[in-house]
């Protein structure tokens, strides 16, 4: 299954696709609803929200289910305004406001090597502000004279599904409500001359993500996914996330020990090698490039530089 934000005029929707058929939610519950004279949700603004959905907990998992089920059985046409068609959508950021943003530094071995940084013994984390966060296709951007050296940086994130507090790696994938597409743009000049990372990182802008939200059953293996970006069309990382040294489920679990995360929160699992600041001479995004980052099973994350 596939979730997903897009804009409709005035209008925030939440669209699903699962077995080619793509709909918008609130106006396939609402159908479901006048037909059966059966409440899917509690709130209508939940199934526009996909934050919400996902705060609203396993109720959200139930009903997408049931909808989708149901939906199996009738005969098309749908109603209007059921259906959707991907190509005319304006997609949002899957998740547009979490509680917390938490990314790991240094977590692939080949970005290591290319740092000449060994590898680390305990993850590294840092967090962005949700404030940075934009969508597929909108721009990024940064005050003039505020950075020269503002980096791109693919990585795999994870978006949690509920509460998880104190929980094993073995655990972890119940708490995993899905992957998608991380850029984590950084200005590099700003992150090293505060001898920390956040203020670097999170300009405003510099957290897109999509285009989707994958459930972990149509993604597979999260430490086996080819991964790569480009800068205007050419290839400048290459790589797999086998090179991850902390796995997905190790990260959530180390976090889980002292931090509590909650639906909707986003763990970003690093970047490979190829980034802009290790390359001789270096390679800086500039106002009209475009950046792509694309993830196997995930698909394309595409923004341009304004």
């Amino acid at each position: 299954m596939k979730l997903f934000c897009y804009q409709q005029e005035q209008r925030q929707a939440v669209g699903v696709m699962q077995g080619g058929l793509a709909v918008d939610l609130e106006q396939a519950s609402a159908w479901f609803e006048r037909e059966t004279h059966t409440t899917l949700f509690p709130d209508r603004e939940i199934a526009a929200d996909l934050l919400g959905l996902l705060r609203y907990g396993d109720g959200a998992w139930t009903g997408l289910a049931t909808i989708f089920t149901w939906l199996g059985q009738r005969a098309q046409p749908f109603p209007p305004g059921v259906c959707l068609d991907l190509e005319g959508l304006r997609l949002s950021a899957p998740i547009q406001n979490p509680s917390k943003i938490v990314c790991v530094g240094l977590n692939y071995r080949d970005h290591c090597r290319e740092t000449g940084t060994p590898i680390p013994k305990k993850p590294i984390f840092f967090c962005k502000f949700p404030s940075s966060i934009i969508g597929p296709e909108q721009a990024i951007s940064w005050p003039v004279g505020s950075s020269t050296q503002v980096d791109y940086e693919a990585e795999l994130a994870v978006v949690i599904k509920k509460t998880c507090k104190g929980i094993l790696p073995q655990q972890a994938g119940d708490y995993i409500a899905g992957y998608t597409i991380l850029n984590d743009i950084s200005a590099r000049d700003a992150q090293f001359e505060d001898d920390q990372w956040v203020r670097g990182k999170s300009f405003d802008t510099f957290c897109p993500i999509g285009p989707t939200l994958v459930t972990p059953d149509e993604v597979g293996d999260p430490g086996s996914l080819a991964i790569r970006c480009r800068l205007n069309g050419e290839v400048m990382q290459d790589s797999n996330t086998r090179e991850m040294i902390f796995g997905v489920n190790e990260l959530i679990s180390t976090l889980s020990e002292t931090i509590t995360l909650e639906a909707g929160d986003i763990l970003s699992t690093g970047t490979p090698h190829g980034v802009g600041f290790s390359r001789t001479p270096p390679v800086y995004l500039n106002p009209g490039d475009v950046i792509e980052v694309e993830i196997e099973n995930l698909g394309i994350l595409r923004n341009h530089i304004v």
